[in-house]
């Protein structure tokens, strides 16, 4: 059997030692009208993403809606269900990202938004955890990048649970565990910490800058870019 269940198998007490689920949160708007449209000078509809420390993410829809996502968030003992993040207060800081970046558009209302836990590792890439003498194989921890990946990562899963002789199985990916992430409560005070410096970092810097430093030596590769 292979578990091809990435973020919302971390409540499990093995798996939840190498996997922390973040949430990731999505804002859309209601249809731009044309004036507007040709105010974007979005010609080629392409997708595009900041590179800011906590960055923010965009694509325009079929029917000219935009899609805005960012805004990481945790919350206590890998809950992937909060019954506390399905409330608006959750989405306002990044409504207000959305009009400092489209000030033109300020005023414009949002019609769906949505909230998902994503399966964060020290690896950031998808790895291998073995049940009953291999019989059952965990396939998860993509780190946001499972839309591009989890093809990949299901055909070596398959060929691990199969002893099917592939490369790829042989490779320190499939062979090797991201690294252990500390337990409750010190995860959710550390996720606290560090999400509020990366929101801040760029505008603030100070404290921000050594510790996320340091998180990063610990392992975990929260910021996009060089700081």
């Amino acid at each position: 059997m292979l578990l091809a269940t990435n973020a919302f198998a971390a409540g499990s007490k093995k798996i939840t030692q190498r996997v922390s689920a973040i949430r990731d949160r999505i804002v859309v708007t209601e249809p731009l009208t044309a004036k507007q449209m040709e105010e974007l000078g979005w010609q080629n509809r392409q997708g595009i993403y900041d590179t800011r420390t906590q960055l923010t993410y965009m694509r325009l829809t079929a029917d000219n809606r935009i899609l805005f996502g960012g805004r990481l968030g945790y919350f206590f003992n890998n809950n992937t269900d909060p019954k506390a993040d399905k409330t608006a207060d959750n989405f306002y800081p990044l409504v207000e990202k959305f009009y400092n970046t489209f000030p033109y558009l300020k005023g414009i209302k949002f019609s769906h938004a949505w909230s998902g836990p994503i399966a964060l590792t020290t690896r950031m890439a998808v790895h291998y955890q073995h049940y009953y003498q291999g019989d059952m194989i965990y396939a998860g921890g993509y780190s946001g990048f499972g839309v591009t990946a989890t093809r990949f990562g299901s055909r070596v899963g398959l060929a691990v649970l199969d002893k099917t002789a592939i490369p790829e199985t042989k490779l320190a990916f499939a062979t090797s565990l991201p690294g252990y992430i500390p337990p409750e409560p010190f995860r959710w005070i550390g996720a606290k910490i560090t999400m509020y410096a990366l929101d801040t970092l760029d505008e603030k810097g100070g404290w921000r800058k050594p510790w996320v430093r340091l998180v990063e030596k610990m392992g975990f590769p929260v910021t996009q870019n060089e700081k």
